[in-house]
């Protein structure tokens, strides 16, 4: 296994390192990650490395149990349905808010990430999918304007991530998902709350499936 990194903060390139490598698959689901080995790989401390493991394991990348020591979680296909029937709930919802809430500059801000995340999901690079996406739903649930609907769905973003990076790393799945995501997008642009939520709905069912596999 070879881990690359990337300048910024340590914790930071740690984060990322690990990430990607779960990613790609240069570490399994279950396998346990060696402390050491890893230090010496990456050239951090022990402190930095759990910090980092702190951050992974928020995210739902990996998994710590108390004497046994961090592992790459495992998440069942019942656990990621669960997740995708709460994420369509809530982002239906947020979607019907924002045609019905935000303002021209918003929409503007949200078709601006759109060009973005075309970019990004053209480019093959699954991690700046990913980064362009959590912009593109900062943008959306400031749209939304419903601090409540916001906090319960960064609850569960940390579990989605890992299931939006096995979806987008299926084959054709980015090409699909950026046409699904500006069909959307021009549904929110005519003012169709109903329209785009339906829309939106349709592709968390395709995402679900290619994450499923």
């Amino acid at each position: 296994m070879k881990i690359t990194r990337v300048f910024a903060p340590v914790r930071a390139q740690v984060v990322e390192a690990i990430r990607t490598e779960i990613i790609n698959g240069g570490l399994a689901p279950g396998q346990r990650l060696v402390e050491r080995e890893l230090c010496e790989e990456l050239d951090v401390s022990r402190n930095t490395l759990r910090e980092a493991y702190r951050q992974l394991e928020a995210e739902g990348f990996i998994t710590i149990t108390p004497h046994k020591g961090p592992t790459v979680a495992v998440l069942t296909d019942d656990e990621a349905r669960a997740v995708y029937e709460v994420r369509e709930a809530l982002e239906c919802f947020a979607v019907r808010l924002f045609v019905e809430r935000a303002d021209p500059a918003m929409v503007d801000r949200l078709r601006q990430t759109v060009v973005r995340l075309r970019e990004a999901h053209l480019s093959d690079d699954v991690s700046a999918m990913l980064k362009i996406k959590r912009e593109f739903y900062d943008v959306l649930y400031a749209g939304a304007g419903n601090e409540v609907l916001k906090a319960q769905a960064a609850l569960l973003q940390s579990r989605l991530y890992r299931l939006r990076a096995r979806s987008l790393s299926r084959e054709g799945r980015p090409e699909r998902s950026i046409k699904e995501i500006e069909q959307v997008m021009d549904r929110i642009a005519a003012g169709d709350a109903a329209g785009a939520s339906a829309l939106w709905g349709e592709h968390i069912h395709h995402a679900a499936s290619a994450a499923l596999g």
